[in-house]
């Protein structure tokens, strides 16, 4: 696979993309959810256009709920040196050159434009971040015009004669650094650019701009995007510590994936409204929201607490003595797994950008963590001298390591449910003034929100 023929379907980059697939999807992410992928036409020139939070996450957040195989544009930097060109073109990535490339290197534009026909006129679709970088905000930036250009482009070399469809794509991170996380990629209606056609042979920068502009909007839909920079730390997280109950006012269920990214959607539009209506209201929203935050904080509490019951005696019991008699097999669990973890969370962490943590986790976590499993096999072997032993004990790593991490967090979940139902029944003052300051926020937002 290269670039000649980077648009046919390859057996060798399949197998990669499953195996990368496995890690991304199960190991790495809690889930990974494409709403509306079934929708997307087939037998259609397609180009998918997601927004750009988190470095390579974004690209294979697409990959991964697409059935078919797909081909990327990058900036043409990366692709200097020829090994590392090579294989950016067996993983389908095609350069893109730029104006700071040289005119030159622009030249090199028509051979990449016609490699786009093929790929559109084939079995596979484009992706093209049209943001053009990346950055950690819930937000999108201006829309570079290039993905309208290579769009149009296309179009014109076929004298107009197919449509090609232009798919808006929000991608949500329930966090940007964290494993074990949840990943949201929400399509949305195709944007058809046949209907501009007309307008690209009057004036095609005319054109770009007023297609550019519906593709901004269709991506906006899409993905939960706060455009207030003044009270953006405060809408950000207001949208997450009170999801149960914003999504309550607008009859939506927060554990459906598509209501979750709707109910987000409205409030952020609503208490934006609100504050630019009534912009007196943010300070004190600010201040009880800083009291409520710091008091989750001083008794190490979740949010999600506050929303349980008390457990009863008997309840603290039963899960108490579930953890002592699984403790054994989290302890091996951890003991196994804690050293390539610890390394990739070490190394990862080094990184200067911090959006490309999770990229280097990611990247890091499929070589050292089977590297060690391999390692300690092969010392294990030695003392089981058994074929069978040996394969149970290297089968045992990653699952024992599965159920390590699932009872460190339902340990940490108890252990603050257990926390929050002690000072509950002594009547601790914080914790009282913690449950006034969220029904008071609660009340708040509900009351804004309608």
């Amino acid at each position: 696979m290269g670039k000649d023929n980077i648009e046919k379907w390859s057996l060798g980059y399949e197998m990669i993309r499953q195996s990368v697939k496995f890690w991304y999807n199960v190991v790495y992410y809690k889930k990974v959810i494409g709403i509306n992928a079934d929708k997307i036409p087939v037998h259609e020139q397609i180009i998918f256009a997601p927004n750009h939070q988190n470095a390579l996450m974004d690209a294979l957040a697409v990959i991964f709920t697409q059935k078919t195989q797909t081909v990327f544009l990058a900036r043409s930097d990366i692709f200097k040196k020829k090994p590392i060109a090579a294989f950016l073109y067996f993983i389908k990535i095609l350069p893109v050159y730029r104006i700071r490339d040289g005119y030159a290197a622009l030249k090199k534009n028509e051979e990449i434009f016609r490699k786009n026909i093929d790929v559109l006129e084939g079995d596979s679709s484009l992706v093209i971040l049209p943001e053009g970088n990346h950055a950690p905000y819930r937000r999108l930036r201006r829309l570079k015009k290039g993905i309208m250009r290579a769009a149009f482009q296309a179009a014109e070399k076929q004298n107009f004669e197919k449509d090609v469809l232009i798919i808006p794509a929000g991608i949500e991170y329930s966090d940007y650094t964290k494993c074990k996380q949840e990943v949201i990629v929400n399509y949305g209606e195709p944007v058809s650019l046949k209907k501009y056609f007309p307008l690209y042979r009057e004036n095609a920068n005319k054109a770009l701009v007023v297609a550019i502009e519906e593709l901004s909007e269709a991506m906006k839909k899409q993905m939960i995007h706060i455009s207030d920079d003044e009270h953006y730390d405060l809408i950000n997280e207001l949208r997450t510590l009170f999801l149960p109950e914003i999504a309550g006012v607008f009859r939506l269920d927060p554990a459906r994936p598509a209501d979750k990214i709707r109910a987000q959607q409205l409030f952020v539009a609503r208490i934006e409204k609100h504050l630019q209506e009534t912009p007196e209201d943010a300070q004190p929203l600010q201040k009880d929201k800083e009291a409520y935050s710091g008091l989750l904080d001083e008794l190490d509490l979740r949010n999600w607490v506050l929303r349980k019951k008390p457990m009863t005696f008997f309840g603290m019991l039963w899960r108490a003595l579930a953890f002592l008699v699984t403790l054994p097999v989290f302890l091996y669990g951890f003991l196994v797994n804690i050293i390539p973890d610890r390394l990739t969370v070490h190394l990862a962490d080094k990184v200067e950008d911090k959006v490309f943590v999770s990229s280097f986790k990611l990247v890091l976590s499929m070589f050292i963590i089977p590297l060690f499993h391999l390692l300690l096999t092969i010392i294990a072997a030695f003392f089981l001298r058994d074929l069978l032993y040996t394969l149970l004990f290297l089968a045992s790593l990653p699952l024992s390591g599965a159920f390590a991490f699932r009872y460190f967090i339902l340990f940490k979940k108890f252990r603050g449910r257990l926390k929050y139902s002690i000072l509950l029944r002594r009547k601790d003052p914080r914790i009282l003034r913690l449950r006034d300051l969220h029904e008071k926020l609660a009340a708040t937002l509900k009351k804004w929100m309608v």
